[in-house]
């Protein structure tokens, strides 16, 4: 019997590219099924592309926070569809609610989830030690059974999504393997390292690396990228959809990013990656999956990690984690990624 699946992944934008390779899975061992993908309104556009999805549904939180009645609505809408099967990477409870209410007759989900009893089939969900996407795995694998597979997000575009970003690199001058991204933001505030090591870093990139360098972020952070990159870098923060930000990084030289989303776009296009940690630790799984990559972190410090997300201040009022970053150090960890595996134009 082909299956009619529903999956929920209304995380953060990082996780939802990292799930991307659950996609290709769920379709790979079930693959006749109907697939039907639940994100956050705002992150659809990354997976408009998709082949391994059917359909895609955009969820609004904040209209549903607002109107009881429109949650209600939405989840009788999931119900009608009869799905056979929900899967639930995300373990917030609404998620377990809305797959409870969709009537699947097999919802598996995390143990740890919030309101787990719903669900028909509970797999652990270790916090650390195992790779986000190993744990995604987990959902519809063995661990014998997942070990040997890729665990590479992939990101694709509609051609017509991309032609502006082609057009905009042209203007710079941007062409294939010349030029080295920055992310230098967060959603979390402990997780970004200050601008000042960012600039410091960005400019002697400038000088020596024979490489144009990009600052990227959303509309909220044109701002700090304008402090990071200001007279020498490309400031492109807020320019480009989704989309236009993975055909932008798929042709980059380097990924400098703190712990965030530009991370996982980077490890979809194997691009070598310089990652940042700060508040959180490699060992909870969410680090570069691009066959080249380094983690700089301050080692000895017993508050790391201070939260599973990191958090809006440091606790201890040190924010030693990101401070003690040596941008000379960082620049050496790039000298060494470019000496492996830079793309050349």
């Amino acid at each position: 019997m082909n299956e009619k699946i529903l999956l929920i992944q209304t995380a953060f934008l990082g996780d939802l590219i990292l799930t991307t390779s659950f996609f290709r899975e769920v379709k790979r061992k079930y693959p006749d099924s109907h697939l039907t993908v639940v994100v956050n309104k705002g992150t659809e556009a990354v997976l408009e592309a998709n082949p391994y999805i059917n359909r895609l549904i955009p969820l609004d939180k904040k209209e549903f926070k607002k109107s009881f009645w429109k949650f209600f609505s939405f989840l009788w809408s999931l119900r009608k569809e009869r799905y056979t099967l929900c899967l639930l990477p995300h373990f917030s409870f609404r998620s377990t609610l809305m797959g409870f209410a969709s009537g699947a007759k097999v919802k598996i989900g995390y143990e740890t989830a919030g309101f787990s009893f719903l669900l028909t089939r509970k797999i652990p969900r270790p916090i650390r030690g195992k790779h986000e996407v190993e744990k995604l795995f987990s959902l519809i694998y063995t661990e014998e059974e997942y070990s040997d597979l890729s665990k590479r997000p992939e990101l694709f575009w509609k051609e017509e999504s991309v032609f502006r970003v082609r057009v905009l690199m042209k203007e710079h001058g941007l062409e294939s393997g010349n030029y080295i991204l920055m992310a230098p933001s967060s959603v979390w505030e402990t997780k970004r390292m200050p601008a000042s090591k960012f600039r410091v870093l960005g400019e002697r990139l400038s000088k020596e690396s024979g490489k144009k360098i990009v600052l990227i972020g959303s509309k909220a952070d044109v701002n700090l990228c304008e402090e990071v990159g200001s007279g020498y870098a490309i400031n492109l923060a807020g320019k480009t959809s989704l989309q236009e930000l993975s055909f932008l990084v798929s042709k980059s030289a380097l990924m400098i990013s703190n712990d965030s989303s530009p991370i996982h776009f980077a490890s979809a296009f194997n691009i070598p990656t310089l990652a940042v940690f700060g508040a959180t630790v490699p060992d909870f799984g969410y680090t570069p999956l691009a066959d080249s990559s380094i983690i700089a972190e301050i080692h000895g410090l017993s508050c790391r990690p201070c939260g599973i997300h990191g958090g809006r201040v440091c606790p201890e009022g040190h924010f030693r984690c990101m401070r003690d970053q040596d941008p000379d150090q960082l620049f050496e960890y790039a000298v060494q990624l470019k000496k492996e595996s830079f793309h050349e134009p």
